[in-house]
C-alpha cells in the first residue's frame, strides 16, 4: 500500500497530510506490510517474510492478487482523522512534552475504540498516558464517567504527559479547561480525508490519475454524517468509479418526505404556535442570528390519543429542513431486557447527537413513568429506566443542535424530574380538534370531491372525533368509492366517522351544551382565566379555560369547586334535573370538586379540624364521618353558590348553549362576546355557620 504524495504547492492540500502519511506509514510498519521507504523491518515483516517465503510477500495467488498482509482500512481512516484533529507532528511533539496535558473533544462513541487502538500504535507509548471512559451498551454511564474522572485526576497526579479523550455529550471539568495546554475537536469526514484515504489504499494510482477527484465526490456536510463503517464499505470497490458511485448513493438525500409542513398547517392553536416559534428560532441559529442558549429546546405536547400530536412534530422537521430522528418508549422497550431496553434508548439519543442539527421525536414518553410510583413491582426496573432517560436528557442539553420533541398521553404520570425546564422547556397541551380544525383537515383532503359547504356541515357533526379518526375515515372512504366505482360521497364519510344525522337526538347535544355553558357563566362571574375553546358531542363535551393564577386563600378554592359544579348547577336550573354527566371518572366535575372540598379539610389546613395534614386524604374520607360530612356541606353550598351566578345571568347561559349547540364547537372568538354581559359584580357566597368553621 504506497502513500499518494499530492504536490506541495497545491492550495488544495491540507498542511496535515505529510503527518497523516507518517502515521498510516506506522500502522503499517506495525502490520508488517512493507513500504517503499522503511529501511528496517519489524519482527512481523521477518515473520511474514519466512512464511511467504519471498522477499517482498507482497501477495498470495488464488485466481486473484490479494494482498497477504494489509492494514486494516478503519485504522487508516482513523489515523488521517487523528493527522487532521493534531495538525502535524509539531502537535505531536508538544503533546509529549513533560507535564503536557491535551484534549481531544467531541469523540463519536464508536470511533472512540479505533482512536483509542490507532493511538497506541500511531503514537510512541512511552511516557504518554492516554485516558478515555468505558463504554457501556453503546455509550458512558453515569458510573463510567464518574470513574473517567476519577482516572484523569489520578493521571494528574504525575508528570507524564496526557491525553484525555472526551466522548461527545462529555465536559471537561473546569479546573481541567483552564490548564489544558491544547484542545481539539477530533475531526469530521471531509473530502480532504477521503483523498488521502483513497490515496493510501487499493485505489492509489486510480486516485492519484482523477484529475478531479473532489469535484466527484460528495459535500463536506453530507460526509460529515458518516462513520468509519460507512466510507470503508462504499470506497473498498474495486474501481474508484464505483467507489465515488457507492459514496455518492450512501449520502444521496431521502426522496422528498411526505411528511407536513407547518406551513401547509391551518389554525391558531397554542401547539401550532409554539411549533412555528420553535422551529423559526432553530433557523435564526443556523444563520448565525441567535445564540443557542437564547433558544427553548425542549417541547412536550400532551393529550389525549390521535389529536396529531407526532404529526405535528413531524412536520416541524419537515419545516426546518433537518434530519428527524424518530424514537419511543415502545421501540425501546421491545429491543429486550433492561440492558437491550437501555441500549437502545442511548443510541437514539446518540444518532441525534450525530445528525445536529436535527429532531429527536420521543413517542409515548409518559412510558418513562414515575420514581414516586406507589407500585413497588418492578420498582429497580422503572428506576433504572428513569435515571437513564434523565442522564441522556441532560447530555443531549449540552449538544447544541438538537431540539426534544415528546409526545404523550398522560403527563400526569411523568416523573416531575422529567417535565422540569431544562429538560422540558415547554408543555403544551393538545386538545381534540375544533370544528374549525377539523374543516381544515376536510379540506386538504378533500377540497376537490366535496362541496365546501357540506365540509363544514361534517366538521360540526365530527366534533369529538380526532385528527386520526378523521384520516382514517378519508382513507376507508375513498376505498370505498374505489371499489364500487363511484365517486366520494358524504355519506360514505359519515359512515367510517360513526355518524348518523337519524340517530343524533338534539337535546342531549343541547343538554350537553348548556351543562360547558355553566362552566363558562361561572368562570366568567368568577373572573376566572378566559375560556378559549368549547365543545360538545352526543356524549359529552370539552371546555379550555386560561390558567386562573390566585392566592390560593380559602376563597379561591370554594370557588374553584364553585365552578367544577356549574355545569351541574346549569342542568338543575335550565331543565329541573341532573344527568350523570358531572361524575363517572376520576377527573369528572365531581371528582374534582371532591378533591378540592376534601384537601380543604385534611391538607390545606383550612378545615373544621384546624392545621392538620394527612398523608391520605381519600382513606380520612372513607373512614371519618365528621370529615365525609364537612366535605359533602361544601359541596352543596358551592353548588347553590353557582346556581345563584347562574340565576342572574340566565339569559346569557342559555344564548351561548344555543350557540355551542348549533355550531358544535366555539373558540375564543367566538365565546368572548357572548360573555360580555356576565354579571362580574361579587355576589354573597353561602356562609359556613360560625360553630362548623376553621377553629
Amino acid at each position: 500500500m504506497d502513500g499518494l504524495t499530492m504536490p506541495r504547492t497545491n492550495p488544495k492540500t491540507p498542511v496535515w497530510q505529510p503527518y497523516a502519511h507518517s502515521l498510516i506509514k506506522r500502522l503499517r510498519i506495525h502490520h508488517g506490510v512493507p513500504t517503499q521507504d522503511v529501511r528496517e523491518k519489524s519482527d512481523l515483516d521477518h515473520l511474514f517474510d519466512a512464511f511467504d517465503d519471498s522477499d517482498t510477500g507482497e501477495v498470495v495467488v488464488t485466481g486473484q492478487l490479494f494482498p497477504s498482509r494489509y492494514v486494516p482500512a478503519r485504522d487508516v481512516l482513523t489515523a488521517i482523522r487523528l493527522a487532521a484533529t493534531l495538525g502535524g507532528a509539531d502537535a505531536e511533539n508538544e503533546m509529549r512534552q513533560s507535564g503536557a496535558l491535551t484534549v481531544i473533544s467531541d469523540v463519536a462513541v464508536e470511533d472512540l475504540a479505533l482512536l483509542k487502538d490507532a493511538l497506541s500504535i500511531c503514537l510512541p507509548r512511552d511516557q504518554l498516558t492516554v485516558v478515555a471512559p468505558d463504554i457501556t451498551d453503546g455509550a458512558v454511564t453515569k458510573t463510567g464517567e464518574d470513574r473517567f474522572v476519577r482516572l484523569i485526576g489520578e493521571c494528574l497526579d504525575k508528570i507524564e504527559p496526557v491525553l484525555i479523550l472526551l466522548v461527545r455529550g462529555i465536559g471537561l471539568p473546569k479546573h481541567l479547561a483552564a490548564v489544558a495546554q491544547k484542545t481539539c475537536s477530533m475531526a469530521q469526514i471531509t473530502q480532504c480525508v477521503v483523498v488521502t484515504y483513497l490515496g493510501s489504499s487499493h485505489l492509489t494510482d486510480q486516485a492519484a490519475a482523477c484529475s478531479n477527484l473532489r469535484a466527484l465526490l460528495p459535500k463536506n456536510d453530507a460526509l460529515a454524517h458518516l462513520g468509519a463503517n460507512e466510507i470503508c464499505a462504499a470506497l473498498r470497490a474495486p474501481d474508484l468509479g464505483k467507489a465515488l458511485q457507492q459514496l455518492s448513493d450512501m449520502t444521496r438525500p431521502e426522496a422528498p418526505s411526505t411528511a407536513p409542513r407547518l406551513e401547509d398547517m391551518t389554525g391558531d392553536s397554542p401547539a401550532l404556535a409554539v411549533a412555528r416559534q420553535l422551529v423559526a428560532d432553530l433557523i435564526l441559529w443556523r444563520e448565525g442570528k441567535a445564540g443557542w442558549q437564547e433558544l427553548s429546546r425542549s417541547v412536550l405536547f400532551f393529550g389525549p390519543p390521535g389529536t396529531g400530536k407526532t404529526f405535528l412534530a413531524r412536520a416541524m422537521g419537515a419545516s426546518a429542513g433537518i434530519s428527524v430522528v424518530n424514537a419511543s418508549f415502545g421501540e425501546w422497550q421491545a429491543a429486550g431486557h433492561l440492558g437491550d431496553m437501555l441500549k437502545a434508548m442511548r443510541a437514539s439519543f446518540a444518532a441525534a447527537r450525530a445528525l445536529a442539527p436535527c429532531i429527536l421525536i420521543i413517542d409515548e414518553i409518559d412510558a418513562v413513568g414515575s420514581r414516586s410510583d406507589d407500585d413497588r413491582h418492578a420498582n429497580s426496573y422503572r428506576m433504572q429506566v428513569i435515571n437513564c432517560f434523565l442522564a441522556e436528557m441532560d447530555t443531549i442539553a449540552r449538544k447544541e443542535g438538537v431540539i426534544i420533541v415528546g409526545t404523550a398521553n398522560h403527563i400526569e404520570r411523568m416523573d416531575p424530574a422529567v417535565l422540569r425546564a431544562g429538560r422540558m422547556d415547554l408543555k403544551i397541551h393538545v386538545p381534540m380538534p375544533d370544528a374549525e380544525a377539523l374543516l381544515a383537515m376536510l379540506r386538504a383532503h378533500l377540497s376537490e370531491d366535496l362541496a365546501d359547504a357540506d365540509l363544514r356541515d361534517l366538521s360540526h357533526q365530527a366534533v369529538g372525533r380526532s385528527a386520526a379518526d378523521l384520516d382514517a375515515a378519508i382513507r376507508s372512504a375513498r376505498s370505498d368509492a374505489r371499489h364500487a366505482r363511484k365517486l366520494l360521497t358524504l355519506t360514505m364519510l359519515r359512515q367510517h366517522l360513526g355518524i348518523s344525522t337519524a340517530t343524533v337526538d338534539e337535546n342531549v347535544i343541547y343538554r350537553v351544551a348548556v351543562h360547558e355553558a355553566g362552566h363558562a357563566i361561572a368562570g366568567a362571574a368568577l373572573k376566572f382565566g378566559a375560556i378559549t375553546n368549547m365543545q360538545v358531542t352526543a356524549v359529552g363535551g370539552m371546555i379550555l379555560r386560561e390558567p386562573h393564577m390566585h392566592h390560593s386563600l380559602i376563597g379561591d378554592v370554594e370557588a374553584e369547586i364553585t365552578y367544577s359544579l356549574a355545569g351541574r348547577a346549569a342542568e338543575r336550573l335550565v331543565f329541573g334535573e341532573v344527568s350523570t354527566g358531572a361524575g363517572g371518572h376520576k377527573n369528572s366535575d365531581l371528582a374534582k370538586a371532591t378533591r378540592w372540598a376534601l384537601e380543604i379539610e385534611t391538607t390545606y389546613g383550612l378545615g373544621s379540624l384546624g392545621p392538620v395534614w394527612h398523608a391520605k386524604p381519600e382513606d380520612v374520607h372513607l373512614t371519618n364521618a365528621h370529615i365525609r360530612d364537612k366535605v359533602r356541606h361544601r359541596i352543596d353550598l358551592a353548588e347553590k353558590r353557582a346556581g345563584k351566578i347562574l340565576g342572574q345571568n340566565r339569559d346569557a347561559l342559555e344564548a351561548l348553549a344555543r350557540e355551542l349547540a348549533r355550531k358544535r364547537s366555539l373558540r375564543a372568538a367566538d365565546i368572548e362576546p357572548l360573555l360580555r354581559d356576565v354579571s362580574r359584580r361579587p355576589e354573597p357566597k353561602p356562609v359556613i355557620p360560625a360553630e362548623e368553621a376553621t377553629p
